[in-house]
């Protein structure tokens, strides 16, 4: 296989890693929409409301903000300051980027050890929601699966910024 083949692969599994992510929000998006519009409904045209209405949607926002950050980790569309990047050398600027991307890798490894001790808690103290009988575990998951799928990607981008250092080290830009 070819560097180029390679790439283009890597590529294409990466966008469509991309695409089932945006999915499974759109999929919670609109399971959020009909559970909160169906209690409307039952509660203000039938005098009945869903008990398990708000409990699940809330469940459902949770993944869906875990989720949405790993598409925004991504696309890039984190907040981040630039200010550095734009005055430093560029040299400067890649050593700053490596350091900033150090960080991060360690914070999300520290954020998945953390989701996982804390999901496991969870499943062993038995703990399950009020309304409906899902354990807190399956909520508490939101956070080492989105932290462990933002570890991937900050290990990829953190062998791109290497290249990129390398190149720049060999006279590129």
């Amino acid at each position: 296989m070819t560097e180029t083949t390679k790439g283009s692969l890597f590529s294409s599994l990466h966008k469509g890693f991309e695409k089932v992510v945006n999915f499974t929000i759109g999929v919670m998006l609109a399971g959020m929409v009909i559970a909160v519009f169906g209690n409307v409904i039952f509660r203000y045209f039938l005098d009945a409301a869903l008990a398990w209405s708000e409990e699940v949607s809330r469940f459902m926002f949770i993944w869906l903000a875990f989720m949405g950050s790993v598409i925004a980790y991504i696309r890039n569309e984190h907040l981040g300051l630039d200010i550095l990047l734009k005055v430093l050398p560029p040299i400067g600027a890649r050593i700053l980027v490596l350091v900033a991307d150090a960080l991060v890798l360690f914070a999300l490894i520290v954020m998945t050890y953390g989701g996982i001790v804390m999901t496991a808690d969870s499943f062993a103290s038995g703990w399950v929601a009020a309304a409906v009988p899902i354990p807190y575990g399956y909520v508490y998951m939101a956070v080492p699966i989105a932290a462990g799928l933002m570890l991937v990607e900050s290990v990829i981008k953190l062998v791109t910024d290497i290249r990129k250092f390398a190149m720049t080290l060999r006279g590129g830009v």
